[in-house]
C-alpha cells in the first residue's frame, strides 16, 4: 500500500469496536480503534511501528471487511470521505473507545504485564477518571517501549479522551 493511503473504518469495523465479536488480536484491536481517516499510512506505520509489521495488520482488517483504504490524493481532494469516516466515528461511544484503545495498547505492548493496570482502566467511567490516569497509562507504556512510541500512543489516547 502506498504511504499515502489513508486507513478508513467501514461499518463492520464500527461494528466490531463496539461489539467486539470477532476474536481480533490485541494489536489488530488497537490498530483497528485508531483508525480515523485522519492519517495517512506512513504516519500510521511510525505511531504503532511498536506492534510490529502495520501493514500486515491492516491488510488482515482490510481482508476482514473492517477497514477500507482510499488513495490519500483522493481523500486530499475530496474533505468530504475523511468528514464521513470521522463523524461515523462519533456514532461509537467515546467513554468505551479510549477505554478500548487504553487497554488494548497496553495489553498489545507489555502481554500480562499489564494485568493490574488494565484493571484500572476498566473502573474508568468518566473522561476525568481517563485523564487522571493518562500518567500512569504512560509510565506503564514506557516500560516496553522508547519515548517516542509512547507519545504516539499517549497522543491517541489523548485525542479519543478529549472527544468524550
Amino acid at each position: 500500500m502506498l504511504d499515502t493511503a489513508v486507513p478508513i473504518k467501514t461499518a463492520a469495523g464500527r461494528s466490531e469496536v463496539a461489539d467486539r465479536r470477532l476474536k481480533l488480536g490485541s494489536r489488530q484491536r488497537v490498530l483497528l480503534i485508531a483508525i480515523n481517516g485522519e492519517h495517512v499510512l506512513r504516519e500510521l506505520r511510525v505511531q504503532f511501528r511498536s506492534l510490529g509489521d502495520v501493514d500486515a495488520l491492516l491488510a488482515e482488517l482490510v481482508a476482514a471487511g473492517l477497514v477500507g483504504v482510499v488513495d490519500g490524493a483522493a481523500a486530499a481532494s475530496a474533505p468530504a470521505v475523511a468528514e464521513a469516516a470521522i463523524a461515523a466515528e462519533a456514532e461509537i461511544a467515546p467513554v468505551p473507545l479510549a477505554r478500548q484503545f487504553m487497554n488494548e495498547s497496553v495489553v498489545a505492548n507489555l502481554g500480562l504485564r499489564a494485568f493490574l493496570f488494565t484493571l484500572k482502566i476498566e473502573r474508568c467511567y468518566t473522561k476525568q477518571e481517563l485523564s487522571d490516569l493518562l500518567p500512569e497509562y504512560r509510565r506503564v507504556l514506557a516500560k516496553s517501549l522508547d519515548a517516542e512510541a509512547v507519545a504516539a500512543f499517549s497522543a491517541r489516547a489523548e485525542a479519543l479522551i478529549a472527544r468524550i
